[in-house]
Order: C-alpha cells, then structure tokens, then sequence
C-alpha cells in the first residue's frame, strides 16, 4: 500500500498504554528494508530510535504514538519468528512478565545471544526498547522500560 505515508503495509495491533488505556488500530510498517530483507516486522519498527510511531485509528486518520508510553503492542501472529541461518543460535525461553501496571503477560521469547551470555537477564539487557513475547496466536512487543518484573519458566 502506497499513501501519504510513503510505501508501507499495515498489521492490525492493540496498543495498550501504562494507565490501562488501549488503542486498536493498523500499525505502519515499511515495505522494504535493507536486512534482513523483506518487510520490517513491528519488532523491528518498535526498536528504531524514533520517539514515535503511526496508527491508523478506528476513525481512520493517523495516530502518532509515543513508544515510551506503549506498554504492550500485541498482534495475531501465531509462531516465533526464526531465521533457517540463525537457527542454530536460537534459544525458546518461557517467562512470565508483570508490567509496572501490573499486567501480567507470559509467553517465550527468542534469545539469540553470544556464547557465555546466554542468561534471560542478558537478554534483557541486551538492546533494543521493546522485545517479543510470544503466546499461542499472540505476540506481545514489551516496552522494557514499563516492565516491573519478569520471572524465567526454565
């Protein structure tokens, strides 16, 4: 889809916000990047270092949303997202994650970290604002920055 957004596609997401407050709409995605090659998934757009991201709303015209107020942007996407090269590199890791608003979200994440720094808590540390958390045909993207705590299942 090409509009005055320039060449995007759209993934309909739920943002919800650390008061409780939620947000449905179409999360703008660009159609192309350099790599990996293919279509910039939300992970991806969520960790740019831009302060904002669009939302087409329920009305229908754009929502610029401040991603240090996104708690949770969550999609239908129902398997974890796993690169044949990097496979190898993969680790499944179950957790369970309460935000500052004291939802409480659990799922496993993609751990893809150099040998000898294999800890959730590295994972967590590592960069990037947001991280994915996969449960049954949901993906959460999780704002570090709002979460109280997370406990690892393994």
């Amino acid at each position: 889809m090409t509009d005055s957004w320039g060449s995007i596609y759209q993934e309909e997401v739920r943002v919800v916000f650390h008061d409780g407050s939620a947000l449905d709409g179409h999360l703008h995605l660009l159609s192309r990047v350099n790599y990996p090659p293919g279509p910039e998934t939300p992970l991806e757009m969520l960790n740019r270092p831009d302060a904002f991201f669009a939302l087409t709303g329920a009305q229908g015209g754009p929502v610029l949303i401040a991603k240090a107020q996104a708690e949770v942007v969550s999609c239908r996407q129902g398997s974890v997202p796993t690169d044949p090269e990097r496979l190898s590199a993969a680790r499944f890791v179950p957790i369970d994650v309460v935000m500052v608003s004291g939802v409480e979200l659990r799922g496993q994440s993609v751990l893809e970290l150099p040998p000898g720094r294999t800890r959730t808590l590295d994972f967590v540390n590592a960069p990037g604002q947001f991280f994915g958390l996969w449960s049954g045909d949901v993906t959460h993207f999780v704002n570090k920055s709002l979460v109280r705590l997370i406990r690892p299942l393994d």
